[in-house]
């Protein structure tokens, strides 16, 4: 199974529409979001424009989390929002999202997920901690440079780093 893994959209639409188009070239069936829309209408844009369940965890630039949560309540069923930390299953593979990286890397040496994913930094990274994949997709935003999202196969416990151009 393809997942979209991305982060730290920070309002930035138009990388948003090119990192969903990239998902659905790619025949990506679920998103996992790792924080820092920072207001409600990025969260909207995602629910509206990918077709499958869309897993968000919050970041520290999200401010309106009521507006959000109402919105994934009342309008926007695959939009499933986490909290601040989220254990997810896809065909039997366990992850774990989260923002931030010091809970990354800590979530990574327990052993219990094959792969954990995380934002905040702005920057794309993959490394191996034991038999656990965890990678940063970078940003939708593009704040540090190049514009990146990544997508995670389940099958191979593997990652891409894609550049959104």
């Amino acid at each position: 199974m393809l997942i979209g893994v991305f982060s730290d959209v920070h309002d930035h639409l138009d990388n948003l529409h090119k990192a969903l188009e990239i998902f659905k070239e790619r025949g990506v069936e679920s998103l996992i979001f790792c924080g820092d829309f920072c207001s409600p209408i990025p969260s909207r844009v995602v629910a509206e424009g990918f077709e499958g369940e869309v897993h968000c965890v919050f970041g520290n630039g999200d401010g309106d989390r009521f507006a959000m949560l109402n919105a994934a309540n009342t309008q926007y069923p695959n939009l499933k929002l986490h909290g601040e930390y989220a254990e997810l299953e896809f065909d039997g593979v366990k992850v774990a999202v989260t923002h931030y990286p010091f809970y990354a890397s800590a979530l990574a040496r327990t052993g219990d997920y094959q792969a954990v994913f995380s934002g905040h930094t702005h920057q794309s990274h993959q490394k191996k901690v034991n038999d656990c994949l965890w990678l940063s997709p970078g940003d939708v935003m593009g704040w540090k440079g190049v514009a990146t999202c990544a997508i995670y196969d389940t099958a191979a416990n593997a990652g891409e780093i894609v550049t959104i151009a």
